[in-house]
């Protein structure tokens, strides 16, 4: 009777172990899922600072939010992606163009289209003998 006794007490305490190892595991796991998001979002009021890093109420919510989900199960693409639907494309510090990149762009085609105008516009000038 001793014996079942000591059987069932060390099965315990080595099942009670193992869960609290892989409770360890798993919390960090969380926060190593949670650094790795942390590095592609940016805090909506500190200007290009990521979230772990920044001390604002916000911030503070985000990495609340992020390591609740996280313990919840949920993959860290979930978890961007309610982030993304929640606060939108303002919050990525990747995939995202600035405003001035777009501007660039936009300027960028539009001296093209004016210069390949101007072009053509001249040579028309010239074949036909215009005048204006």
């Amino acid at each position: 009777m001793k014996s079942l006794f000591k059987c069932f007490l060390t099965a315990f305490l080595l099942s009670f172990s193992l869960t609290g190892l892989s409770s360890a595991d798993d919390t960090a796991s969380v926060e190593t899922e949670a650094l790795e998001i942390a590095d592609r979002l940016r805090c909506l009021v500190c200007t290009d600072e990521n979230i772990e890093n920044a001390h604002d109420e916000t911030a503070k919510d985000i990495r609340f939010f992020i390591r609740k989900h996280l313990g919840d199960g949920k993959t860290q693409d979930i978890v961007v992606n309610l982030l993304l639907a929640q606060y939108g494309d303002m919050i990525t510090l990747q995939d995202a163009l600035s405003p001035t990149a777009k501007n660039e762009k936009i300027f960028c085609v539009l001296s093209c289209v004016f210069f390949f105008s101007s072009m053509i516009f001249y040579i028309y000038k010239r074949s036909k003998n215009f005048k204006l």
